[in-house]
């Protein structure tokens, strides 16, 4: 979930209510929500490359590294094709979005 500050945790505690199953992207432990979980770290997943899930999922997560993305729309696209119909998709861009710019 990259670093956070204690107001912006309580933000995602108190608003993000995951249902069903749940992928976890970019997230290397379960501490803030229980889940699938998908990181480079893990080495299961890989937002700038040609990533798949084994399953669709009813929630799926992804805060604070979708700003790491090359191409934004498609990873919003490879999310909705792995959400199931009617599924929930919460992604945050944070604010490191300042490195794209000169």
């Amino acid at each position: 979930m990259g670093r956070s500050d204690p107001w912006i945790k309580q933000f995602y505690g108190k608003h993000i209510k995951p249902e069903g199953s749940v992928a976890l992207l970019g997230f290397t432990d379960n501490r803030f929500f229980d889940g699938d979980l998908y990181d480079l770290q893990l080495g299961n997943w890989d937002i700038n490359s040609d990533w798949s899930l084994p399953k669709k999922y009813d929630t799926i997560i992804c805060l604070r590294c979708p700003y790491f993305a090359k191409d934004p729309e498609r990873f919003i696209i490879k999310c909705y094709e792995h959400l199931r119909d009617g599924g929930n998709l919460y992604v945050d861009w944070g604010l490191g979005d300042h490195w794209r710019f000169d």
